[in-house]
């Protein structure tokens, strides 16, 4: 929580909420972070698959692998919210 507040970002009281059909259904692209969670395909959303960087598997633990871990999501979303207002 602190490396998004750094950025601005309250995710006070947030948690993580469960997929449902109807999720997906209003969805147009679904993005899974890492390999290890599994997603049903349900409707027509587009589904990615984000395999991660684990900065801890090179040494790179607290504040600064969760900077380097939220700074590369950062930086997807960016890429695909500018494709998606591309088309």
């Amino acid at each position: 929580m602190e490396s998004l507040s750094e950025l601005g970002i309250d995710v006070t009281g947030e948690h993580p909420k469960p997929v449902t059909n109807e999720v997906l259904d209003a969805a147009d692209v679904v993005v899974v972070l890492g390999t290890e969670a599994k997603l049903e395909r349900h409707g027509t959303a587009r589904v990615l698959t984000w395999e991660t960087d684990e900065p801890s598997a090179r040494g790179i633990e607290g504040m600064d692998r969760m900077r380097l871990v939220r700074d590369d999501i950062k930086d997807r979303v960016q890429k695909l919210y500018a494709e998606l207002v591309e088309n």
